[in-house]
């Protein structure tokens, strides 16, 4: 590299640690203190302190400022690590993931310092090994987060949810490449440092993403809080109540054996709503406990058309108003799923349709081989939903409904996300609406 090079890049490195000073003192300002925010203000914090470093190394020659930026670049990859698994899997438990990710990040950051004192240590970071190091315990976090973003993009259930992760994914891709270029100089290969103007354009990027769609970001947030509490309130409700639900209704079971008499017709009647509504409650419980853990998923060869056959019958006698027609293209190939699961996916969808159509309700479901998925549509002629709504209906206990609990459609797209599928939804004009469910083959 020439001087003309070095002097720019010297200077570069000056004006993103000035700029992202700034994004900091902004994001502290304007947003609130949730951990979504917080990650994203560490973030601008590490760019300084690495930026920084460099600059006044260039400048002053002291290798204490090399090792300085050390400790900036170091506990990057970890972050943005966070920054990403919270913004694509916010209902998720993370701790198993983000734990390693900040042990090594810390690791490398810790012997940035550590090189003021030790001599071997000085040896260690200043060697090739280093970025070895750096590149082994580190890099898989960051191709992870470019393949969350990919995936989560791929199943992204509207076009400003598209846009939006578009945003952190060119973060990342860039910060890869351009960080990449820094991390190989050591070990001679010609290309130039690009650290400094990869981390200008990205950490750019990320802040006019992250404010453009400051409020999707609350509302993300929001649920991620949400779910905490209710993950807690449903671990504790599900402790606490159905062991006394079991006994009751093994009691209430018991008194009907002994009741088996004309007379007490009347009462065993009773006894039956009784075990109804215990059955009922364990069912809420089941709901709130799908938030409290990962959905288990046991699959096996199933056919899809079979399970919409035996899905439509039970759906008939419960809502006998909606006219549903089935329809398939030839061929349709097995899946592997666990069809239960698919079933309560099917069971929601066709009673969410039944609460939409009203009394004259048709509801079209089709299945079509649309590699590498089936493809299962469910068409309906109600009003379809409003615009503004679109958003927001797979969000846990999110209902425009007098009665419901707001979980149907929630628990429908984890359980389709956990088969590695994902759930669409569009109005159809003039009415009708349309959710897809792709399963991959």
């Amino acid at each position: 590299m020439g001087p003309l090079f070095h002097t720019i890049d010297t200077y570069l490195a000056l004006a993103v640690a000035l700029l992202n000073f700034v994004y900091a003192i902004l994001v502290m300002a304007r947003t609130s203190r949730r951990i979504f925010y917080l990650i994203f203000f560490f973030i601008c914090v590490c760019n300084v302190v690495w930026n920084l470093g460099d600059f006044m190394f260039f400048v002053t020659g002291l290798r204490a400022w090399h090792y300085f930026s050390f400790i900036g670049s170091s506990l990057l990859p970890a972050l943005m690590f966070h920054f990403v698994r919270i913004l694509v899997a916010p209902q998720r438990k993370i701790r198993r993931w983000i734990v390693p990710a900040y042990s090594f990040s810390a690791l490398l950051a810790i012997s940035a310092p550590l090189a003021f004192v030790n001599v071997q240590v000085r040896g260690f970071v200043d060697s090739v090994n280093w970025n070895i190091l750096y590149l082994v315990l580190l890099g898989p976090f960051l191709i992870l987060a470019a393949a969350m973003l990919i995936h989560a993009l791929i199943r992204a259930a509207s076009e400003i949810e598209t846009i939006r992760l578009r945003y952190i994914l060119a973060v990342v891709l860039i910060g890869v490449t351009t960080g990449l270029t820094e991390l190989v100089q050591p070990m001679r290969v010609p290309v130039p440092t690009l650290g400094h103007l990869g981390c200008l354009v990205y950490s750019s990027i990320l802040t006019y993403g992250v404010f453009k769609h400051r409020a999707a970001f609350d509302v993300l947030a929001e649920m991620r809080n949400r779910l905490q509490i209710m993950s807690e309130m449903a671990a504790s409700i599900a402790h606490e109540i159905r062991n006394p639900l079991t006994s009751i209704k093994a009691a209430a079971n018991l008194m009907k054996k002994e009741m088996k008499q004309p007379e007490n017709a009347a009462c065993e009647e009773y006894l039956n709503i009784v075990t109804e509504e215990i059955e009922r409650l364990h069912n809420i419980l089941s709901n709130f406990q799908y938030y409290t853990r990962p959905i288990k998923v046991e699959k096996e060869e199933v056919s899809m058309e079979r399970v919409l056959q035996r899905t439509v019958r039970l759906a008939e006698a419960d809502i006998p108003r909606l006219r549903i027609c089935v329809e398939s293209s030839d061929k349709i190939p097995a899946v592997q799923a666990d069809a239960s699961l698919i079933r309560q996916v099917f069971l929601n969808l066709i009673k969410n349709a039944g609460e939409a159509c009203g009394f004259d309700g048709k509801l079209l479901i089709r299945l079509d081989n649309a590699p590498p998925f089936l493809k299962i549509s469910f068409t309906d002629n109600g009003p379809g939903i409003p615009q503004e709504l679109m958003e927001r209906i797979f969000e846990p206990f999110f209902t425009t409904k007098t009665t419901g609990m707001g979980v149907g459609l929630a628990i429908s797209q984890r359980i389709v996300q956990a088969h590695g599928g994902r759930i669409e939804v569009k109005n159809l004009i003039p009415k009708g609406t349309r959710f897809s469910v792709f399963l991959p083959l």
